[in-house]
């Protein structure tokens, strides 16, 4: 036990930087890293309280047909779908990827204790992911029911727990993948496809399962009277999609009967069930998926070097970007990170579409069929937005960590540096234009002129974007890491990124919207063109200039 809670509270203190949070407080630097942090909380609180709002109007209309439990569902359900899908990328960058293997592997330490300590961080990190999402709901259903204080005590205990199942199952589902994809010289390459083949699949398999409980539940004559006698009818009906949620639900809105209390048991005892199983699988199979990671392989194939491998020869910006590309391919936490940010929304659009047959876009087919250039504009948009969501322009330099000093000291020009990190982020975009493109004709809505314009306007978006986020990149690298994780979804400067990449994306945008109606279509995809256009010349002298100062000012 002491080795865990050692374990633990080393983990914590190097995942969070509690030890250097003195001298951040001191150092200049870092205290104005700490103020722009909380200007960019503070930018995003209007949104979310929109968000907050448009809840409470949901609440009244389950309010309006007695059904307040399934208000409960839809947060608990959210909240934990997200822990479970982000908590396989956290989970693989955590267990496997992590610097700190190489030193706790050799100690006299058991699975168990390594998997416990760096799931309970895990833990926290995912108490920031889930409780902005599930304390609406509870709040909301609590204030305007005026509930009691066992209604507070259930949902602290619920909340404490919520994300143990499916932060547990996406160890349990990471630890056997890594196991059974331990392929000598293929390993990446099979662990890679087969994640982008569990997320599909796992998307598939819920929306099935919400899909077929839909249609049982409008089933029969006596809906409508069974919905009157049963206020958690819904909750019943559609939590068996995944059962620990409808067991939140129900205990906190039948606190104060019997079935609460048994609902409150079953979610907690689950929790730790669950729990259990993953710390008893970690004995047999942690290791087995470990072996290879930590191996460094010398040559591929023939031990001979031959002097054409060494013939071979690019522009700078050209071997960057290819060095770049590769850096995404062969680290599979920086691909899915970046290439599952592109893909899911067309992945989600084609699967959600058909389940239902088709009947959720029936009103997008007839908006579309009286303004088919609205589809090249948002189209574009998406793409454009997506040179942000893929996380490889805004964390470009912090990727490479330590190794920075390496880029620093090769004869690269600045420019080079711009070209060629643009490239590996239009690599990704590519990918996401191919997705789009496909959802788009799966959905009946992609013509020529569709499919040119998306293209043509998503690449020149994309530049500008690759530029503006770049920039907020080299202004403040996060450099030292101890996992790949961090320097793609615990860096700030993706936050930021966002922050000012919405903004652009919501001027142009605006723009366009003024602009539809009063001139030619064709017009205002030259306007839009040339923003782009322009925007990615104006941003290429600042960020030339920051790239060279910082590169001799920084200390790696």
């Amino acid at each position: 036990m002491n080795k865990i809670l050692s374990l633990i509270k080393t983990d914590l203190n190097t995942s969070f930087g509690l030890s250097a949070l003195q001298y951040k407080l001191t150092n200049k630097r870092d205290r104005f890293q700490i103020i722009l942090f909380g200007i960019v909380i503070l930018s995003v609180l209007p949104s979310y309280m929109m968000i907050v709002k448009g809840l409470s109007n949901l609440y009244e209309a389950y309010n309006s047909m007695g059904q307040e439990s399934m208000f409960l569902l839809n947060g608990f359900l959210f909240s934990q779908m997200i822990v479970f899908i982000f908590g396989i990328l956290y989970v693989m960058s955590k267990y496997y990827f992590s610097n700190d293997l190489n030193v706790l592997v050799p100690l006299p330490l058991k699975p168990r204790e390594i998997i416990g300590g760096k799931f309970v961080s895990l833990m926290v990190n995912e108490y920031l992911t889930s409780l902005p999402i599930i304390l609406p709901f509870i709040i909301i259903f609590g204030f305007t029911g005026e509930e009691g204080l066992l209604y507070w005590l259930y949902a602290l205990i619920l909340i404490l727990f919520l994300p143990v199942i499916p932060l547990a199952l996406a160890s349990i589902v990471v630890m056997l993948f890594m196991k059974y994809t331990n392929i000598k010289g293929r390993k990446d390459l099979v662990r890679i496809i087969g994640y982008f083949v569990l997320i599909i699949g796992l998307l598939f398999f819920q929306l099935k399962f919400q899909s077929i409980a839909q249609n049982a539940l409008m089933e029969g004559e006596d809906f409508f009277l069974k919905l009157a006698r049963d206020s958690n009818l819904l909750v019943k009906r559609l939590g068996l999609s995944f059962p620990p949620s409808m067991w939140g639900a129900l205990s906190l809105s039948s606190y104060t009967s019997i079935t609460g209390l048994l609902n409150l048991i079953l979610f907690v005892g689950l929790s730790i069930v669950v729990f259990l199983v993953n710390i008893f699988l970690s004995e047999r199979v942690f290791f087995d998926g470990l072996i290879g990671n930590l191996e460094v392989s010398t040559f591929r194939g023939s031990s001979r070097i031959k002097a054409s491998d060494y013939s071979k020869s690019y522009p700078a910006f050209i071997a960057l970007g290819l060095k770049e590309i590769k850096m995404l391919l062969r680290t599979p936490v920086y691909l899915l990170n970046s290439v599952v940010g592109v893909v899911i929304v067309p992945i989600l659009l084609i699967l959600s579409t058909s389940m239902d047959g088709g009947q959720s876009i029936e009103g997008l087919n007839m908006l579309m069929k009286a303004y088919p250039h609205l589809i090249s504009l948002i189209g574009a948009g998406l793409i454009t937005f997506m040179g942000v969501m893929n996380c490889v322009g805004c964390t470009t330099f912090s990727r490479e960590g330590r190794s920075l000093w390496i880029q620093r000291a090769l004869p690269i020009r600045a420019r080079d540096q711009i070209l060629g990190r643009v490239l590996s982020s239009l690599f990704v975009q590519l990918i996401g234009i191919l997705a789009l493109l496909g959802a788009i004709a799966y959905l009946g809505f992609l013509s020529l002129e569709n499919l040119v314009w998306i293209t043509v306007l998503g690449i020149l978006g994309s530049l500008a974007m690759a530029e503006l986020v770049m920039i907020v990149d080299i202004f403040r690298p996060l450099l030292n890491w101890d996992n790949p994780q961090k320097a793609m979804k615990q860096n700030l400067n993706v936050l930021i990124a966002m922050g000012i990449g919405s903004l652009y994306i919501v001027g142009v945008g605006f723009l366009a919207y003024k602009l539809l109606g009063k001139i030619d279509i064709l017009i205002i995809y030259g306007i839009i063109g040339f923003i782009f256009i322009f925007t990615s010349i104006l941003l290429y002298i600042p960020l030339r200039k920051l790239i060279e100062r910082q590169f001799q000012i920084l200390e790696y």
